[in-house]
Protein backbone atom coordinates (compact mmCIF):
# COMPACT_ATOMS: atom_id res chain seq x y z
CA UNK A 1 0.00 0.00 0.00
CA UNK A 2 1.33 3.45 -0.88
CA UNK A 3 2.38 5.75 1.91
CA UNK A 4 -0.04 8.74 1.82
CA UNK A 5 2.70 11.01 3.14
CA UNK A 6 5.19 10.46 0.33
CA UNK A 7 5.42 13.74 -1.54
CA UNK A 8 6.02 12.22 -4.97
CA UNK A 9 2.55 10.64 -4.87
CA UNK A 10 0.73 13.88 -4.02
CA UNK A 11 -0.38 16.40 -6.64
CA UNK A 12 1.40 19.69 -6.07
CA UNK A 13 -0.92 22.68 -5.76
CA UNK A 14 -0.38 25.67 -8.01
CA UNK A 15 0.59 29.01 -6.48
CA UNK A 16 -2.98 30.25 -7.05
CA UNK A 17 -4.42 27.27 -5.16
CA UNK A 18 -2.37 27.83 -2.03
CA UNK A 19 -4.16 29.02 1.09
CA UNK A 20 -2.55 30.63 4.11
CA UNK A 21 -1.96 28.12 6.95
CA UNK A 22 -2.09 31.01 9.44
CA UNK A 23 -5.78 30.42 9.92
CA UNK A 24 -8.27 30.45 12.77
CA UNK A 25 -7.26 26.96 13.86
CA UNK A 26 -3.66 28.09 14.26
CA UNK A 27 -4.74 31.28 16.05
CA UNK A 28 -6.60 29.19 18.64
CA UNK A 29 -3.59 26.91 19.05
CA UNK A 30 -1.32 29.94 19.48
CA UNK A 31 -3.54 31.36 22.22
CA UNK A 32 -3.59 28.01 24.02
CA UNK A 33 0.17 27.62 23.61
CA UNK A 34 0.98 31.10 24.91
CA UNK A 35 -1.10 30.45 28.02
CA UNK A 36 0.00 26.86 28.66
CA UNK A 37 3.71 27.48 28.06
CA UNK A 38 3.76 30.98 29.61
CA UNK A 39 4.99 32.69 26.45
CA UNK A 40 4.40 36.39 25.87
CA UNK A 41 4.69 36.50 22.10
CA UNK A 42 5.66 34.72 18.88
CA UNK A 43 6.19 35.69 15.26
CA UNK A 44 5.58 33.15 12.50
CA UNK A 45 6.47 33.01 8.80
CA UNK A 46 5.61 30.18 6.41
CA UNK A 47 7.43 29.87 3.09
CA UNK A 48 5.44 27.98 0.44
CA UNK A 49 6.89 28.26 -3.03
CA UNK A 50 6.69 31.89 -4.08
CA UNK A 51 4.37 32.79 -1.23
CA UNK A 52 5.25 33.92 2.28
CA UNK A 53 2.62 34.17 4.99
CA UNK A 54 3.49 35.87 8.27
CA UNK A 55 1.82 36.93 11.48
CA UNK A 56 2.60 38.10 14.99
CA UNK A 57 0.79 36.85 18.08
CA UNK A 58 0.86 37.97 21.69
CA UNK A 59 3.07 40.67 23.14
CA UNK A 60 6.55 41.82 22.19
CA UNK A 61 6.78 43.72 25.46
CA UNK A 62 4.52 44.14 28.44
CA UNK A 63 2.00 45.50 29.07
CA UNK A 64 0.48 45.97 25.62
CA UNK A 65 2.95 46.15 22.70
CA UNK A 66 1.90 43.49 20.19
CA UNK A 67 4.21 41.25 18.15
CA UNK A 68 4.22 42.00 14.43
CA UNK A 69 5.94 40.11 11.61
CA UNK A 70 8.47 42.97 11.59
CA UNK A 71 9.28 42.57 15.31
CA UNK A 72 12.96 41.92 15.97
CA UNK A 73 14.15 38.96 18.06
CA UNK A 74 17.51 37.44 18.90
CA UNK A 75 17.77 34.36 16.69
CA UNK A 76 20.38 32.51 18.76
CA UNK A 77 22.14 29.54 17.21
CA UNK A 78 20.43 29.88 13.83
CA UNK A 79 23.30 32.36 13.41
CA UNK A 80 25.58 29.35 12.87
CA UNK A 81 24.15 28.73 9.41
CA UNK A 82 25.06 32.29 8.40
CA UNK A 83 28.61 31.83 9.71
CA UNK A 84 28.94 28.70 7.57
CA UNK A 85 27.49 30.61 4.61
CA UNK A 86 30.06 33.34 5.09
CA UNK A 87 32.82 30.74 5.16
CA UNK A 88 31.52 29.22 1.92
CA UNK A 89 31.86 32.59 0.20
CA UNK A 90 35.54 32.67 1.15
CA UNK A 91 36.05 29.10 -0.04
CA UNK A 92 34.59 30.11 -3.43
CA UNK A 93 36.46 33.42 -3.62
CA UNK A 94 39.57 33.27 -5.83
CA UNK A 95 40.95 36.13 -3.76
CA UNK A 96 41.57 33.57 -0.99
CA UNK A 97 43.07 30.53 -2.79
CA UNK A 98 44.44 29.05 0.46
CA UNK A 99 41.02 28.84 2.11
CA UNK A 100 39.27 25.50 1.68
CA UNK A 101 36.98 23.49 3.91
CA UNK A 102 40.02 21.33 4.75
CA UNK A 103 42.16 24.33 5.74
CA UNK A 104 43.36 24.06 9.39
CA UNK A 105 42.24 26.99 11.52
CA UNK A 106 45.79 27.28 12.87
CA UNK A 107 46.92 28.34 9.39
CA UNK A 108 44.46 31.23 9.45
CA UNK A 109 44.83 32.41 13.06
CA UNK A 110 48.06 30.74 14.13
CA UNK A 111 48.81 32.84 17.23
CA UNK A 112 45.26 32.73 18.55
CA UNK A 113 44.08 29.19 17.89
CA UNK A 114 45.54 26.70 20.36
CA UNK A 115 43.73 23.81 22.05
CA UNK A 116 45.12 21.46 24.67
CA UNK A 117 45.87 18.67 22.21
CA UNK A 118 48.81 19.51 19.92
CA UNK A 119 47.62 17.27 17.09
CA UNK A 120 44.12 18.78 17.22
CA UNK A 121 45.57 22.30 17.21
CA UNK A 122 47.31 21.70 13.90
CA UNK A 123 44.58 19.57 12.29
CA UNK A 124 41.18 21.06 13.25
CA UNK A 125 39.82 22.46 10.00
CA UNK A 126 37.21 25.03 9.03
CA UNK A 127 34.93 22.10 8.23
CA UNK A 128 35.53 20.42 11.61
CA UNK A 129 34.73 23.58 13.55
CA UNK A 130 31.48 24.19 11.63
CA UNK A 131 30.28 20.60 12.05
CA UNK A 132 30.96 20.22 15.82
CA UNK A 133 33.52 17.42 15.49
CA UNK A 134 36.67 18.98 16.94
CA UNK A 135 36.97 16.91 20.12
CA UNK A 136 36.34 20.00 22.26
CA UNK A 137 33.16 19.72 24.34
CA UNK A 138 30.65 22.52 24.74
CA UNK A 139 31.94 24.25 27.88
CA UNK A 140 28.64 26.13 27.66
CA UNK A 141 29.05 28.05 30.92
CA UNK A 142 32.28 29.65 29.71
CA UNK A 143 30.36 31.74 27.14
CA UNK A 144 29.42 34.54 29.49
CA UNK A 145 33.00 35.62 30.15
CA UNK A 146 33.74 39.23 29.27
CA UNK A 147 36.10 39.90 26.39
CA UNK A 148 36.45 40.20 22.65
CA UNK A 149 35.97 37.52 20.00
CA UNK A 150 39.74 37.07 19.99
CA UNK A 151 39.69 36.61 23.77
CA UNK A 152 37.17 33.78 23.40
CA UNK A 153 39.42 32.06 20.84
CA UNK A 154 42.54 32.45 22.96
CA UNK A 155 40.73 31.00 26.00
CA UNK A 156 40.33 27.64 24.24
CA UNK A 157 43.85 26.61 25.31
CA UNK A 158 42.60 26.55 28.92
CA UNK A 159 39.66 24.20 28.26
CA UNK A 160 40.06 20.41 28.56
CA UNK A 161 39.26 18.22 25.56
CA UNK A 162 37.74 14.78 26.03
CA UNK A 163 37.49 13.26 22.55
CA UNK A 164 39.66 12.65 19.52
CA UNK A 165 39.22 15.02 16.60
CA UNK A 166 36.44 13.86 14.21
CA UNK A 167 35.36 11.02 16.49
CA UNK A 168 32.20 12.48 18.06
CA UNK A 169 29.64 15.25 17.56
CA UNK A 170 29.87 17.77 20.41
CA UNK A 171 27.94 21.02 20.23
CA UNK A 172 30.50 23.80 20.70
CA UNK A 173 29.57 27.47 20.38
CA UNK A 174 33.16 28.56 20.89
CA UNK A 175 34.22 26.91 17.63
CA UNK A 176 31.75 29.01 15.64
CA UNK A 177 33.10 32.10 17.38
CA UNK A 178 36.55 30.90 16.34
CA UNK A 179 35.45 30.67 12.70
CA UNK A 180 33.99 34.17 12.99
CA UNK A 181 37.36 35.42 14.23
CA UNK A 182 39.14 33.65 11.35
CA UNK A 183 36.82 35.27 8.81
CA UNK A 184 37.47 38.69 10.32
CA UNK A 185 41.24 38.19 10.32
CA UNK A 186 41.28 36.97 6.72
CA UNK A 187 38.95 39.64 5.31
CA UNK A 188 39.83 42.53 7.61
CA UNK A 189 36.06 43.03 8.09
CA UNK A 190 33.80 42.70 11.10
CA UNK A 191 31.64 39.64 10.45
CA UNK A 192 28.47 41.73 10.79
CA UNK A 193 29.62 43.96 7.92
CA UNK A 194 30.65 40.96 5.83
CA UNK A 195 27.25 39.31 6.30
CA UNK A 196 25.40 42.51 5.42
CA UNK A 197 27.45 43.12 2.30
CA UNK A 198 27.61 39.57 0.97
CA UNK A 199 24.39 37.89 2.20
CA UNK A 200 21.81 40.14 3.82
CA UNK A 201 21.83 43.01 1.32
CA UNK A 202 21.65 40.73 -1.75
CA UNK A 203 18.66 38.95 -0.19
CA UNK A 204 16.93 42.16 0.88
CA UNK A 205 17.35 41.33 4.57
CA UNK A 206 17.30 44.96 5.64
CA UNK A 207 16.12 44.33 9.21
CA UNK A 208 18.87 41.92 10.26
CA UNK A 209 21.69 42.97 12.58
CA UNK A 210 24.79 41.65 14.31
CA UNK A 211 24.76 43.91 17.37
CA UNK A 212 22.24 45.26 19.84
CA UNK A 213 23.38 48.80 19.09
CA UNK A 214 22.66 48.46 15.36
CA UNK A 215 19.24 46.95 16.05
CA UNK A 216 18.36 49.73 18.48
CA UNK A 217 19.41 52.40 15.99
CA UNK A 218 17.17 50.79 13.38
CA UNK A 219 14.24 50.72 15.80
CA UNK A 220 14.80 54.37 16.72
CA UNK A 221 14.55 55.44 13.08
CA UNK A 222 11.67 53.13 12.10
CA UNK A 223 8.56 53.72 14.17
CA UNK A 224 6.84 50.59 12.81
CA UNK A 225 9.64 48.33 14.07
CA UNK A 226 10.16 47.17 17.65
CA UNK A 227 12.67 44.96 19.43
CA UNK A 228 10.98 42.30 21.52
CA UNK A 229 11.92 42.08 25.18
CA UNK A 230 13.02 38.74 26.67
CA UNK A 231 10.94 37.18 29.45
CA UNK A 232 10.94 34.23 31.82
CA UNK A 233 8.04 32.79 33.77
CA UNK A 234 8.35 33.03 37.55
CA UNK A 235 6.28 30.23 39.09
CA UNK A 236 6.54 31.71 42.56
CA UNK A 237 4.87 34.99 41.60
CA UNK A 238 2.93 33.47 38.66
CA UNK A 239 3.99 36.25 36.31
CA UNK A 240 6.44 36.99 33.53
CA UNK A 241 9.69 38.67 34.51
CA UNK A 242 11.59 40.82 32.06
CA UNK A 243 15.21 39.80 31.50
CA UNK A 244 18.12 41.97 30.36
CA UNK A 245 19.14 41.98 26.71
CA UNK A 246 22.02 39.66 25.91
CA UNK A 247 25.45 41.28 25.97
CA UNK A 248 27.59 38.17 25.63
CA UNK A 249 30.33 37.81 23.03
CA UNK A 250 28.53 35.34 20.77
CA UNK A 251 29.53 36.51 17.27
CA UNK A 252 29.32 33.61 14.79
CA UNK A 253 27.57 31.36 17.31
CA UNK A 254 24.47 33.41 18.19
CA UNK A 255 24.66 37.17 17.64
CA UNK A 256 22.00 37.81 14.98
CA UNK A 257 18.92 39.95 15.66
CA UNK A 258 16.28 39.74 12.94
CA UNK A 259 12.61 39.20 12.11
CA UNK A 260 10.72 36.33 10.51
CA UNK A 261 10.23 38.26 7.26
CA UNK A 262 13.98 38.51 6.68
CA UNK A 263 14.56 34.91 7.72
CA UNK A 264 11.89 33.78 5.25
CA UNK A 265 14.03 35.28 2.47
CA UNK A 266 17.07 33.38 3.71
CA UNK A 267 15.15 30.11 4.02
CA UNK A 268 13.80 30.45 0.47
CA UNK A 269 17.33 31.04 -0.83
CA UNK A 270 18.45 27.85 0.96
CA UNK A 271 15.53 25.81 -0.40
CA UNK A 272 16.04 26.96 -3.98
CA UNK A 273 19.81 27.45 -3.81
CA UNK A 274 19.17 30.72 -5.52
CA UNK A 275 22.08 32.80 -4.27
CA UNK A 276 24.03 34.62 -2.94
CA UNK A 277 26.01 31.39 -2.38
CA UNK A 278 27.26 29.21 -5.21
CA UNK A 279 25.62 25.90 -6.08
CA UNK A 280 28.72 24.20 -4.65
CA UNK A 281 28.42 26.30 -1.50
CA UNK A 282 24.80 25.26 -0.86
CA UNK A 283 25.72 21.64 -1.47
CA UNK A 284 28.57 21.78 1.06
CA UNK A 285 26.40 23.51 3.65
CA UNK A 286 23.91 20.65 3.57
CA UNK A 287 26.28 17.68 3.22
CA UNK A 288 26.20 15.48 6.34
CA UNK A 289 29.45 15.43 8.31
CA UNK A 290 28.63 14.15 11.80
CA UNK A 291 25.95 12.18 13.64
CA UNK A 292 23.79 13.95 16.22
CA UNK A 293 22.75 12.00 19.36
CA UNK A 294 19.05 11.25 19.69
CA UNK A 295 17.54 14.43 21.05
CA UNK A 296 14.68 15.55 18.79
CA UNK A 297 11.57 13.37 19.25
CA UNK A 298 10.08 14.01 15.82
CA UNK A 299 13.00 12.34 14.07
CA UNK A 300 12.97 8.57 14.54
CA UNK A 301 16.01 7.96 12.34
CA UNK A 302 19.53 9.37 12.52
CA UNK A 303 19.87 13.16 12.53
CA UNK A 304 23.04 14.53 10.99
CA UNK A 305 24.93 17.80 11.28
CA UNK A 306 26.42 19.51 8.25
CA UNK A 307 27.81 23.05 8.43
CA UNK A 308 25.71 25.03 10.90
CA UNK A 309 22.62 23.00 9.98
CA UNK A 310 20.97 19.73 11.00
CA UNK A 311 19.08 17.31 8.76
CA UNK A 312 16.67 14.46 9.36
CA UNK A 313 13.79 12.55 7.79
CA UNK A 314 10.25 13.24 8.97
CA UNK A 315 7.54 10.94 7.57
CA UNK A 316 9.64 10.27 4.51
CA UNK A 317 10.51 13.93 3.91
CA UNK A 318 13.99 15.45 4.20
CA UNK A 319 14.01 18.31 6.71
CA UNK A 320 16.88 20.76 7.25
CA UNK A 321 16.79 22.90 10.34
CA UNK A 322 18.38 24.60 13.31
CA UNK A 323 17.16 25.92 16.63
CA UNK A 324 18.33 28.90 18.64
CA UNK A 325 18.00 29.88 22.25
CA UNK A 326 19.16 32.50 24.71
CA UNK A 327 17.67 33.25 28.10
CA UNK A 328 14.29 34.73 27.17
CA UNK A 329 14.61 34.40 23.36
CA UNK A 330 14.18 31.26 21.21
CA UNK A 331 13.91 30.49 17.51
CA UNK A 332 13.41 27.71 14.99
CA UNK A 333 13.92 27.60 11.24
CA UNK A 334 13.14 24.42 9.31
CA UNK A 335 12.59 23.70 5.64
CA UNK A 336 11.69 20.80 3.37
CA UNK A 337 13.66 21.39 0.17
CA UNK A 338 11.81 18.77 -1.89
CA UNK A 339 8.52 20.48 -1.04
CA UNK A 340 9.70 24.09 -1.52
CA UNK A 341 8.33 24.80 1.95
CA UNK A 342 9.60 26.05 5.28
CA UNK A 343 8.65 27.73 8.54
CA UNK A 344 10.30 30.22 10.90
CA UNK A 345 9.09 30.91 14.45
CA UNK A 346 10.65 33.38 16.91
CA UNK A 347 9.61 33.76 20.55
CA UNK A 348 10.49 36.01 23.47
CA UNK A 349 10.61 33.21 26.03
CA UNK A 350 12.78 30.31 27.10
CA UNK A 351 11.71 26.75 26.36
CA UNK A 352 10.13 24.63 23.64
CA UNK A 353 6.70 26.28 23.45
CA UNK A 354 7.26 27.73 19.98
CA UNK A 355 7.97 24.21 18.68
CA UNK A 356 4.30 23.33 19.23
CA UNK A 357 3.45 25.85 16.50
CA UNK A 358 6.32 24.77 14.25
CA UNK A 359 5.27 21.13 14.24
CA UNK A 360 1.57 21.89 13.97
CA UNK A 361 2.25 23.80 10.76
CA UNK A 362 4.49 21.00 9.45
CA UNK A 363 1.98 18.28 10.34
CA UNK A 364 -0.88 20.19 8.76
CA UNK A 365 1.14 20.72 5.59
CA UNK A 366 2.19 17.07 5.33
CA UNK A 367 -1.16 15.69 6.44
CA UNK A 368 0.25 13.77 9.40
CA UNK A 369 -2.58 11.99 11.28
CA UNK A 370 -3.29 13.29 14.78
CA UNK A 371 -2.27 10.00 16.40
CA UNK A 372 1.18 10.21 14.80
CA UNK A 373 1.92 13.71 16.06
CA UNK A 374 4.24 14.35 19.02
CA UNK A 375 2.71 15.91 22.16
CA UNK A 376 5.48 18.28 23.28
CA UNK A 377 3.63 19.47 26.38
CA UNK A 378 3.26 15.90 27.64
CA UNK A 379 6.96 15.38 26.97
CA UNK A 380 7.76 18.51 28.96
CA UNK A 381 5.77 17.26 31.95
CA UNK A 382 7.63 13.95 31.82
CA UNK A 383 10.96 15.75 31.63
CA UNK A 384 10.08 17.79 34.72
CA UNK A 385 9.35 14.59 36.64
CA UNK A 386 12.57 13.04 35.36
CA UNK A 387 14.54 16.10 36.46
CA UNK A 388 12.96 15.96 39.92
CA UNK A 389 13.95 12.30 40.18
CA UNK A 390 17.49 13.15 39.09
CA UNK A 391 17.69 15.77 41.82
CA UNK A 392 16.50 13.39 44.51
CA UNK A 393 18.95 10.69 43.36
CA UNK A 394 21.94 12.96 42.65
CA UNK A 395 23.82 12.17 45.88
CA UNK A 396 23.57 8.41 45.45
CA UNK A 397 24.37 8.52 41.74
CA UNK A 398 27.34 10.89 41.95
CA UNK A 399 28.78 9.59 45.24
CA UNK A 400 27.65 5.95 45.51
CA UNK A 401 30.22 5.05 48.17
CA UNK A 402 29.65 8.08 50.41
CA UNK A 403 28.30 7.32 53.87
CA UNK A 404 25.15 8.97 55.18
CA UNK A 405 25.44 11.20 57.02
CA UNK A 406 28.77 12.13 55.54
CA UNK A 407 31.92 13.34 57.25
CA UNK A 408 31.83 17.00 58.35
CA UNK A 409 33.54 19.79 56.42
CA UNK A 410 37.28 20.18 56.94
CA UNK A 411 36.87 23.85 57.86
CA UNK A 412 34.22 26.25 59.10
CA UNK A 413 31.59 27.04 56.46
CA UNK A 414 32.68 30.66 56.06
CA UNK A 415 36.15 29.53 55.01
CA UNK A 416 34.73 28.28 51.70
CA UNK A 417 33.11 31.56 50.69
CA UNK A 418 35.03 33.74 48.27
CA UNK A 419 35.76 34.48 44.62
CA UNK A 420 37.15 31.71 42.42
CA UNK A 421 38.69 32.35 39.00
CA UNK A 422 39.45 30.40 35.83
CA UNK A 423 41.26 31.69 32.71
CA UNK A 424 38.39 30.70 30.39
CA UNK A 425 35.30 30.95 32.62
CA UNK A 426 33.62 33.93 34.29
CA UNK A 427 34.44 34.43 37.96
CA UNK A 428 32.56 32.24 40.41
CA UNK A 429 31.44 33.89 43.64
CA UNK A 430 30.54 31.49 46.45
CA UNK A 431 28.71 32.87 49.48
CA UNK A 432 26.83 31.69 52.55
CA UNK A 433 23.06 31.45 52.36
CA UNK A 434 21.85 32.06 55.91
CA UNK A 435 18.15 31.45 55.33
CA UNK A 436 17.42 28.35 57.40
CA UNK A 437 20.41 26.12 58.01
CA UNK A 438 23.45 27.89 56.53
CA UNK A 439 24.51 26.51 53.14
CA UNK A 440 26.73 27.58 50.27
CA UNK A 441 25.31 29.21 47.15
CA UNK A 442 27.12 30.68 44.19
CA UNK A 443 26.94 32.85 41.12
CA UNK A 444 28.88 32.34 37.92
CA UNK A 445 29.17 35.96 36.85
CA UNK A 446 29.35 37.44 33.35
CA UNK A 447 26.85 38.06 30.57
CA UNK A 448 24.91 34.89 31.46
CA UNK A 449 24.82 34.90 35.27
CA UNK A 450 24.33 31.30 36.42
CA UNK A 451 23.10 30.52 39.93
CA UNK A 452 24.35 27.45 41.77
CA UNK A 453 23.52 25.71 45.02
CA UNK A 454 25.92 23.40 46.88
CA UNK A 455 24.52 20.40 48.76
CA UNK A 456 27.02 18.91 51.19
CA UNK A 457 27.77 15.19 50.78
CA UNK A 458 30.86 14.32 52.80
CA UNK A 459 34.09 16.03 53.74
CA UNK A 460 34.71 18.71 51.12
CA UNK A 461 32.57 17.03 48.43
CA UNK A 462 29.24 18.44 47.26
CA UNK A 463 26.45 18.01 44.76
CA UNK A 464 26.36 21.17 42.68
CA UNK A 465 22.94 22.22 41.34
CA UNK A 466 23.14 24.51 38.30
CA UNK A 467 20.30 26.91 37.53
CA UNK A 468 21.07 27.80 33.93
CA UNK A 469 17.92 29.78 33.11
CA UNK A 470 16.25 32.53 35.11
CA UNK A 471 13.34 31.46 37.33
CA UNK A 472 13.54 27.80 36.21
CA UNK A 473 14.41 24.62 38.05
CA UNK A 474 17.98 23.33 38.20
CA UNK A 475 19.12 22.03 34.82
CA UNK A 476 21.91 19.72 36.03
CA UNK A 477 23.38 18.10 39.11
CA UNK A 478 27.12 17.47 39.12
CA UNK A 479 30.09 16.51 41.28
CA UNK A 480 31.93 19.30 43.06
CA UNK A 481 34.64 19.58 45.69
CA UNK A 482 36.91 22.06 47.42
CA UNK A 483 40.65 21.54 47.72
CA UNK A 484 42.13 22.44 51.08
CA UNK A 485 45.89 22.97 50.94
CA UNK A 486 48.60 22.08 53.45
CA UNK A 487 48.15 25.44 55.17
CA UNK A 488 44.52 24.54 55.92
CA UNK A 489 43.23 27.11 53.45
CA UNK A 490 40.68 26.58 50.66
CA UNK A 491 42.79 26.91 47.51
CA UNK A 492 40.57 25.64 44.70
CA UNK A 493 37.05 24.64 43.79
CA UNK A 494 36.33 22.00 41.13
CA UNK A 495 33.06 21.01 39.49
CA UNK A 496 31.99 18.85 36.54
CA UNK A 497 30.12 21.76 35.00
CA UNK A 498 30.31 20.39 31.46
CA UNK A 499 28.36 17.35 32.60
CA UNK A 500 26.74 16.49 29.25
CA UNK A 501 30.14 15.70 27.73
CA UNK A 502 32.48 15.31 30.71
CA UNK A 503 30.48 14.14 33.75
CA UNK A 504 33.59 13.03 35.64
CA UNK A 505 36.05 15.79 34.71
CA UNK A 506 36.22 18.68 37.15
CA UNK A 507 36.88 22.23 35.97
CA UNK A 508 39.11 23.81 38.63
CA UNK A 509 38.70 27.42 39.76
CA UNK A 510 41.47 29.03 41.85
CA UNK A 511 40.48 31.01 44.89
CA UNK A 512 41.43 34.67 44.65
CA UNK A 513 43.68 36.16 47.31
CA UNK A 514 42.00 38.12 50.07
Amino acid sequence: MANPLVSSELPKPTEADKISPLNEKLAKLVQDTLEKWHINGVAVAVIDGDKTWSEGYGLASLPDTPVKPSTLFWTGSTTKSFTASAASLLVDDKKYPDIMWETPLSQLIREDFVVQDEYATSHITLEDALSNRTGLPGHMLSLGREGSVRDVVRSLRHLPMDKEIRSTWQYCNAMFITVAHAIEVVTGQWLGDFLRERIWKPLGMNSTFFSLEDAQRHVASNEDTILAKPYAWDKESAESKELPYCEATLSGAGAIISNVLDYAKYVRSMIRRSGPLSEAGYKELMKARSFVPEMIPQFKKQVTYSLGLMAGTYHGEEAIFHHGGLDGMTSTMIFFPDRDWGVVVFSNSTGLGREVLVWHLIDEFLGVPEEKRVDLFEMKQKSIIKKQEARSQAREKLFPSASFPGRPLSLALEEYAGTYTHPAYPDLIISINSSGDPTLDGLLTGAFPISITLKHVSGDSFVLEIFEFAYEEATSFVKAEFYVDIARKVAKFGAAIDDSDMPNILIWFTRSGE
